[in-house]
Order: C-alpha cells, then sequence, then structure tokens
C-alpha cells in the first residue's frame, strides 16, 4: 500500500484523517514535555473515533482499484498510529477481538 495513490481520497472523513495522523508528533512531544501521557491517550480516542466514523460512512472495497489502495492505505496509517500509540503508553493493541 505505500504506492497508493492517496489524491482519490476527496470526501470530508478522508481529508479529516490524514490531518489527525499529522497531529500525532506533537501529541506525543507535547505529552513527553508536560510528563502528562493521558494526552496520548485522549489523542487516540479521538482518532479512533474519527475512523470508527469514517468507517460507517465509507465502503472501503471498491470496485475501483486506485480508491480502494488508496482507502486501505489511510486504513493501514490508522492502524499503524494507533499501535504506536498504544505502545506508548504500555497498552496491547490485538490483532482480533
Amino acid at each position: 500500500l505505500a504506492g497508493a495513490d492517496v489524491t482519490a481520497l476527496a470526501s470530508a472523513h478522508e481529508t479529516a484523517l490524514p490531518a489527525r495522523l499529522l497531529e500525532y508528533p506533537d501529541a506525543v512531544e507535547t505529552a513527553a514535555r508536560e510528563l502528562a501521557p493521558h494526552l496520548v491517550a485522549f489523542y487516540l480516542r479521538e482518532l479512533a473515533a474519527e475512523f470508527h466514523s469514517y468507517y460507517n460512512a465509507t465502503r472501503l472495497l471498491v470496485d475501483d482499484e486506485i480508491m480502494k489502495r488508496a482507502r486501505l492505505a489511510l486504513a493501514a496509517a490508522v492502524r499503524q498510529v494507533l499501535r504506536n500509540g498504544l505502545a506508548l503508553l504500555g497498552v496491547s493493541a490485538p490483532d482480533s477481538m
């Protein structure tokens, strides 16, 4: 998915999620500077809520291969940030429930 053409993502959810992902380094830096790990937890909760809303509103597996790959790449990026953030907090991230 590294080569996915994410320029195909144009809906409000599809532009809000990458913007939220870009906030991750700042959230971690602020949490470290202020000795406030709860800021990372709050960020992750907001990211998960945004992704949940996106997932409920959008079909990821569509016939258009470019769009499908772009949406899967976005989902994979969200997954990676959630995993990284949870790892920073010492929380495991199971592959399935």
